[in-house]
């Protein structure tokens, strides 16, 4: 630990910052003008904190994660990457930059800082420090951030932290409920592996909007024609992930001459 400031001056917090006085946790004192687009440093409570380097994983996970959730935001939301979010109180000046945000409260995007408290932010911990992670998601969470998601790229996993709760650990193999915000198209979890892989990933994205859009365009084609399905129907409808069979639905919902010949065809898979 760095010994304490003189008390003959002010500190030293602007100017090259190899010349600038040490805070009590021994980084080197800043202002919000050192988080600039493209600067390499976020601001803890008056101190600076250079942000962790990255590889090409973490990038990978950022980048599935931020698609997964710009396909399903409700209308009013959106989805920011790597942007610098406001966190001052009493205790000093912060600007940190979650790898993901979703917020709701962007009436107009400006050239500043986010200031608002977001619907999720996620973390991928991948190259960072212990101590790196663990000091900005104690900072979320003190202030009242709902819901933090923390991606283990390394180990597969998704660990969600929320205010005065334990977390929860999502192993690979399990799914991971999403937010109602999260649910434009009616998904309503997701594997972990869709958090990390692509190949998983893409059923979420483009191939369940395109699975969701053909099955609302079987059902209309039913009401159109005045065919009444059980609500059980429906729903294997609307689940269905399979481009074959929603295409034999299609064509039944055009063809079959009653409600009772169309689900006899969904019930044959």
């Amino acid at each position: 630990m760095r010994s304490a400031l003189p008390t003959t001056r002010p500190p030293r917090n602007t100017g090259p910052i190899e010349l600038r006085d040490f805070g009590p946790t021994g980084r080197r004192l800043g202002t919000a003008a050192d988080c600039y687009d493209g600067s390499p440093w976020e601001l803890h409570r008056g101190e600076l904190v250079e942000q962790m380097g990255s590889r090409d994983i973490h990038g990978i996970v950022m980048a599935l994660v931020a698609a997964l959730f710009r396909t399903h935001a409700r209308e009013g939301l959106t989805v920011m990457t790597d942007v610098y979010c406001d966190l001052s109180d009493q205790a000093g000046p912060s600007l940190r930059a979650p790898d993901v945000v979703v917020v709701g409260d962007l009436a107009a995007p400006r050239n500043d800082a986010y200031r608002g408290t977001p619907v999720l932010a996620v973390e991928i911990r991948g190259t960072q420090s212990k101590r790196y992670l663990e000091e900005k998601v104690k900072l979320y969470l003190e202030h009242d951030w709902p819901w933090v998601w923390i991606a283990h790229a390394e180990r597969r996993e998704l660990e969600v932290v929320r205010p005065g709760s334990a977390s929860i650990t999502y192993r690979p193999g399990a799914e991971v409920p999403l937010l109602p915000e999260l649910g434009k198209h009616g998904l309503g979890a997701v594997p972990v592996a869709a958090l990390f892989e692509e190949r998983d990933a893409s059923r979420f994205t483009d191939e369940w909007v395109a699975a969701r859009t053909q099955a609302r365009a079987i059902l209309a084609v039913l009401a159109a024609r005045g065919l009444a399905v059980p609500g059980a129907v429906e729903a294997r409808v609307l689940a269905c992930e399979a481009p074959a069979a929603l295409e034999r639905w299609l064509a039944a919902a055009a063809t079959a001459a009653s409600g009772e010949a169309f689900a006899d065809v969904v019930g044959r898979g």
